[in-house]
Formats: structure tokens, C-alpha cells, sequence
């Protein structure tokens, strides 16, 4: 079946590559080779088992580094792995797992069915593969929905929203229920009063706690709805490119420098006005986003930079012409956000031309 989807590799610019061996097939797009920039590979590596092949771990192994031992010979220490499998056959162990990017095309049932986050690099591949395949997508470990197009009678199954960044929307929900709409006003407060953040009493009291809770409650439906809808979306596409665990230390550091950011600003200030509300750390994902399309903005498939560049002049301005809005909070969490996403995978990327990356 490879013969069947080599033309795809040939038509976005992916070369093949001779190894030792006839199987697996590899193919290879190198990028940024100008005299002064280091260059940047994209490897993708077909596992036809529809051929008669079956393919071990150490052979996985071995194939792997032959790749490298290539790339490295042309001065390419930055590269991202690609395997498609195509076989009914549940894919090797080795290749079940978050952080490789795996596609499983099974010739039975014929559609895409993808592994772990989708690399931003891959997505117009993706696209083209998922045509060609008969527009049958899923996506593998989560939840399945599904849009019936009646004008060529397919179905097309759609990745479910990432699951780190959706579980902080549905608890940022689950708060603003529990403490402004389910109880009396008075407790409501109550529990605002004893969460919101306080330069006075997180340093005076060393009630540190008010750096994260402040960051869970909300004053009012609509500060919670404008949150809650920046933060399914954007965050989204932060986790997809970041994982579960890297989006997690952005949106929760991103929140804290942004407390911290608000508290010097007011003490400078001598104001000792309370906020709340998780707008620090949502500027923090919005940071976040600008600065892996900074990063990586010839990999961006669907985001477009100018657009998330002119969203957060927009978002910081309309902060600025508002009364009763945290801008210290915004700025902070905003840069602190760029900033924890520069040495997640900014350094990592300089690094990476030593070591690799994204096998």
C-alpha cells in the first residue's frame, strides 16, 4: 500500500531515502539549508506490513539509527519522526507511545488513525492522506464524534478537544457553579473573599494559597464565560503542540507570575484591591501560542501568526480601556507565558541540533 500514498510524500517534497535494507520506507524533507542556518529534517517512516513484513522493536531500533547517522552526515541535528503503519495488526510497542507520532492506516478499513498529539509540521500531510484515504478519520484514546457529509456519503470522525486544558475549563465551570451561582450571594463572597489574591495578606499573613485559588474564581457569568471560551480554544492548540504535561507547567506557572506580577505592581501602588479570575494564566496560553509560532511558524498549519499577534494587542488594549481589569496580571502572565515556553522548547530546539528530537 505504500506504493499507493508514495506520490503524496513526492508532492510535499519528502525525498526517499536508500537505506540497507529494502524495508521499511523512509522519507525525508529537509528544511532551512541556506549557508547560515542549521537544517531541519522531516522524517517519515512506513511500516508496510502488508507486504509480508513483520517488524520487531530492536529492528525499529536499528532503522532509527541509521536515520540519524544520515542526517547528522548532512549537518541536520534537528529532526521530527513521522511512522505510519499500515497493517490490521496492532502497531509495535515501542511505537505506542505519547510523545512519537504515529499514524495507523489499516487496508481493511481503510482511514487515518492517529497516536498521541499531531505535529504541527504533519498537518497539511494529515490532510492529504485523509482525502486520499476517502476523508475516514480517528483519532485514537479519546472520545469519538462524528459529521455525516451527505454530499459524498463519508464519515469523518474529529479530534476531541485535548484533554489537560479541557479538564481546566470544566473545573474553572465547576467553581464559578459552586460559588456564585449555587450559593446564597453572601457565602458566595465568602468564598471569593477567602480566595481572591491579596498582596496584604499573602505577604503579611503568608497566605501563599491565594496565588492558585485566585486563579479558579470568577465574579460573574460573563467573566467566566469570556475565560472559559478564550481557554478552550487557545489552549488547545497549546496542549496539541505542547502535551499534557509541558501545557500544564505553562498555564500554572504562567498564572503564578501573573499573580506575583499583580501583587508587586499593587504594593508599588499601595493599593490594596483584591482580584481574581484565571485571566493571567489564559495571557499566559495566549503568550505561549505566539511564541511557538515564533518558534516553529513554517511548521504552523491551521494558526495563522498575525492573527494571534493582533488577538493579544487586542486582548491587552481592551484591558487597558476597561475599568476594574488586572492589566499588571494580563502583562505578567502574558510574558511570563512566552517566556516558559521560550526555555520548554526554544532551548530544547537549540539543543535538539545535538541530540535530536521528537523521535
Amino acid at each position: 500500500m505504500y506504493n499507493e500514498i508514495e506520490f503524496i510524500f513526492n508532492q510535499m517534497g519528502y525525498e526517499k531515502l536508500s537505506l540497507n535494507v529494502t524495508e521499511p520506507h523512509v522519507n525525508i524533507k529537509l528544511v532551512n539549508t541556506d549557508i547560515n542556518t542549521d537544517a531541519e529534517g522531516y522524517v517519515i517512516v512506513t511500516l508496510d506490513e502488508t507486504s509480508g513484513i513483520r517488524y520487531t522493536d530492536l529492528q525499529l531500533g536499528h532503522i532509527s539509527r541509521q536515520i540519524r547517522n544520515f542526517l547528522m552526515d548532512r549537518n541536520c541535528y534537528l529532526y521530527h519522526f513521522l511512522y505510519i503503519f499500515i497493517s490490521s495488526k496492532t502497531p509495535p510497542s515501542s511505537l505506542l507511545d505519547n510523545e512519537v507520532c504515529l499514524w495507523h492506516i489499516k487496508p481493511a478499513q481503510p482511514g487515518l488513525f492517529v497516536y498521541g498529539n499531531i505535529l504541527p509540521m504533519y498537518g497539511g500531510l494529515k490532510k492529504a492522506i485523509e482525502e486520499y484515504l476517502g476523508s475516514y478519520s480517528y483519532n485514537t484514546g479519546n472520545s469519538k464524534t462524528y459529521t455525516h457529509n451527505p454530499a459524498n456519503n463519508c464519515k469523518q470522525y474529529i479530534n476531541s478537544p485535548m484533554a489537560a486544558n479541557t479538564c481546566l475549563v470544566i473545573i474553572n465551570v465547576i467553581i464559578f457553579i459552586l460559588t456564585d451561582f449555587l450559593t446564597k450571594p453572601a457565602n458566595g463572597a465568602l468564598f471569593i473573599d477567602k480566595g481572591s489574591l491579596s498582596w496584604n495578606l499573602v505577604i503579611n499573613n503568608h497566605q501563599y494559597y491565594r496565588i492558585i485559588t485566585s486563579m479558579f474564581l470568577h465574579a460573574g457569568a460573563d467573566h467566566i464565560f469570556n475565560n472559559a471560551i478564550v481557554l478552550f480554544f487557545i489552549g488547545n492548540y497549546v496542549e496539541q503542540y505542547a502535551g499534557k504535561v509541558k501545557y500544564l507547567i505553562i498555564y500554572f506557572l504562567s498564572g503564578i507570575i501573573a499573580g506575583c506580577t499583580s501583587m508587586i505592581y499593587n504594593m508599588l501602588q499601595y493599593n490594596y484591591t483584591e482580584s481574581i479570575g484565571a485571566s493571567g494564566a489564559i495571557f499566559g496560553i495566549m503568550g505561549s501560542l505566539l511564541c511557538i509560532l515564533l518558534i516553529r511558524h513554517r511548521q504552523a498549519d491551521k494558526i495563522d501568526l498575525q492573527r494571534v499577534i493582533f488577538m493579544a494587542f487586542l486582548s491587552l488594549y481592551g484591558g487597558f480601556t476597561s475599568q476594574g481589569v488586572d492589566n499588571a496580571a494580563h502583562i505578567g502572565g502574558f510574558l511570563g507565558g512566552l517566556f516558559i515556553t521560550f526555555i520548554l522548547f526554544g532551548i530544547n530546539s537549540n539543543s535538539g541540533r545535538k541530540a535530536g528530537t521528537n523521535q
